[in-house]
């Protein structure tokens, strides 16, 4: 009947209708995306609790001899001398593996995913420093609270924004190297606010370059690729931007719980 026309499902030779047939098409692209979305985040998680469980063991260890070697009437520094060192090597480390990585990705013949395990390990140890140095269990878990609350958040609008997140790029970039700037300048100057404009410049410009990263995953999954060594970098690029995120809140929090104590 012509005033039925509209909600007729005309069917194909094949027996399908048109309907049918959008929605099979819509769907499988949307779980296969979804999909991709977790495993990156996966990997990512994977990457911290590597990270969390190496950080806190050193710590532990450290910690351990240290008091072993006092006991036994040392003073200590035959245990956090060579802690030291090892500090030192670890981050050339994490920086030799970071080209590492950057360069497997570019020639893409191998995986991923062992150099950066091996940097989410050595990164834990630099980590372990932190850990020590804190010495407040509390405190470490109410930065990882609260940094997991601000990623949760960065992500979210980066995922499910549909505005254009590369100017975002380019303006974290830019207070980067307007903080590197202010930061040299103020080695002359000394000035507590231009210290605190620098410091929350970088924390602007952490933020900006998580958005960024999130943004470009989405594009990535979006675009249909079907690499795995892809989602171990994606995952690589947003586990490095949380434990920046991690960092700058732990140091903030630390800050606060001292001038309390004061």
């Amino acid at each position: 009947m012509p005033g039925f026309e509209e909600d007729r499902d005309y069917f194909h030779p094949d027996g399908t209708t048109n309907k049918k047939s959008s929605l099979n098409g819509a769907t499988p692209k949307v779980a296969s995306e979804a999909l991709s979305f977790a495993k990156v985040f996966l990997y990512m998680f994977m990457y911290l609790a590597i990270t969390a469980v190496v950080a806190f063991g050193v710590s532990y260890l450290i910690n351990h001899f240290y008091q072993q070697s006092v006991v036994a009437g040392g003073t200590g520094d035959e245990v956090l001398m060579p802690y030291l060192y090892a500090m030192i090597a670890a981050i050339v480390a994490l920086m030799i593996l970071g080209i590492i990585i950057n360069f497997v990705v570019i020639r893409g013949k191998r995986s991923v995913l062992i150099p950066s395990i091996i940097y989410s390990i050595v990164m834990g140890g630099v980590l372990s420093f932190v850990v020590i140095f804190v010495d407040n269990w509390t405190l470490i878990g109410m930065a990882f609270g609260i940094t997991s609350g601000v990623f949760l958040l960065m992500g979210l609008i980066a995922l499910f924004s549909k505005g254009n997140f590369a100017p975002l790029g380019m303006l974290a970039i830019g207070l980067l190297l307007g903080s590197g700037i202010l930061a040299l300048t103020n080695f002359l100057l000394q000035s507590e606010t231009i210290y605190w404009i620098v410091s929350f410049a970088i924390f602007a410009a952490i933020m900006f370059v998580t958005m960024f990263d999130v943004w470009n995953v989405k594009k990535i999954v979006t675009s249909g690729a079907e690499d795995k060594n892809i989602s171990y970098y994606c995952a690589f690029i947003i586990y490095l931007d949380f434990i920046r995120l991690f960092i700058r809140i732990l140091y903030y929090l630390a800050i606060v719980f001292a001038k309390r104590k004061e």
